[in-house]
């Protein structure tokens, strides 16, 4: 019968190597998720913008009517 194979304990100077590459390697991909979550975010924004342009050129509204429009409302709900 074989005898078992005995795990090679590795020194604190290994342990901590791979402990160093594994924190590097998930600080690049929260550095990626961020970033991404930035784009995403951003191209969120744009669409929301086109979407309140569309509404202001089909009803005639410019900036200052939509402040204005909103100013009103905050003014009567206080």
């Amino acid at each position: 019968m074989a005898r078992p194979r005995t795990r090679v304990r590795k020194s604190y100077e290994e342990l901590l190597a791979e402990n160093e590459e594994k924190l590097r390697k998930h600080t690049e991909a929260v550095s990626m998720l961020q970033k991404e979550r930035e784009e995403l975010l951003k191209a969120k924004r744009d669409e929301e913008m086109q979407e309140l342009y569309a509404y202001m050129q089909e009803n005639q509204l410019s900036a200052e009517d939509i402040i204005a429009s909103l100013e009103g409302r905050e003014l009567a709900a206080s």
